[in-house]
């Protein structure tokens, strides 16, 4: 049995070298900053002597410095949901765990238990009795190129400079429309109670394969309304008309470039089995 275990830097430990940053912080917000990392901190080590008290064979990897890895049974992140989609964008075929570090700071939607918690959770995972979900998540290409990025959660389009205006072509199973305004929302099952919820979107049953679309602050002068500002597809296709837009999969992290007729198409790609998922918790959460 191998796990791999993926984590996060706490923000003292990314920017404890930035004194101007440190200082802008009032003492309330230092002294939360400094809870968190003391819990991350316990959390990767509580867990990491947990796994070889049990015998397993562990790797500890930070999540900004991964790629593809070697084969493992079992992958474990350790954070919030951004450790979790840092490490879900490349997981094949492996089954995953995502504990919360740090439970008073991070809603950890995607997580299974956290740090107080988890022995017995980890524990259930390793032996296989711990129930999962099949979460779809989506295959991005450019211009026919497949990127190596799987998107859990979603996609979004639009220019990169956040005050300019975007226009793009839009195709969702073979309808097509030119449409112009802040860009586009492409989410999974799993990622429409994110940004795109945010922004007017609906949640969608969670073992859904449909991926849901939402034109942002669309600017529909000289029309009234776009007939594709918002619905489902099997697949989608866009098409940049402005010189300087981007894809950003998942959040800010990770941000693909794209040029004037750069053409992006979204479709299903390979699922993700999430363990400890709570469904009923997602719905409370998000009605």
């Amino acid at each position: 049995m191998r796990v791999l275990v993926v984590y996060k830097k706490s923000f003292l430990e990314a920017h404890g070298g930035d004194a101007r940053t440190l200082a802008g912080i009032d003492p309330a917000g230092r002294a939360r900053l400094l809870r968190s990392d003391v819990e991350n901190r316990r959390a990767l080590k509580d867990v990491l002597a947990h796994l070889v008290r049990l015998g397993v064979r562990a790797d500890a990897v930070l999540r900004g410095s991964l790629a593809r890895r070697r084969s493992y049974d079992l992958v474990v992140s350790l954070g919030g949901d951004g450790t979790f989609f840092a490490a879900a964008r490349w997981v094949c075929d492996v089954p995953i765990l995502g504990i919360n570090s740090d439970p008073t700071h991070s809603l950890g939607i995607w997580t299974g238990a956290d740090r107080s918690s988890f022995p017995r959770t980890l524990e259930r995972a390793l032996d296989g009795r711990l129930s999962g979900v099949r979460l779809q998540r989506l295959q991005i290409s450019i211009n026919g190129k497949t990127l190596p990025e799987l998107a859990m959660n979603d996609v979004l389009f639009a220019h990169r400079n956040p005050a300019a205006m975007t226009r793009y072509r839009l195709t969702a199973d073979g309808r097509t429309e030119d449409q112009k305004g802040s860009g586009l929302w492409v989410a999974t099952a799993a990622g429409s109670t994110a940004g795109i919820r945010s922004a007017g979107g609906k949640r969608m049953p969670i073992g859904s394969r449909r991926i849901q679309f939402l034109a942002r602050e669309p600017y529909t002068w000289p029309r009234r309304r776009y007939a594709l500002s918002r619905g489902t597809a099997s697949r989608i296709a866009i098409v940049s008309s402005v010189v300087n837009s981007a894809i950003w999969i998942d959040g800010e992290s990770v941000r693909h470039d794209l040029a004037l007729g750069d053409r992006v198409e979204i479709r299903p790609g390979a699922p993700l089995t999430v363990l400890g998922y709570d469904d009923a918790r997602r719905k409370r959460l998000f009605p």
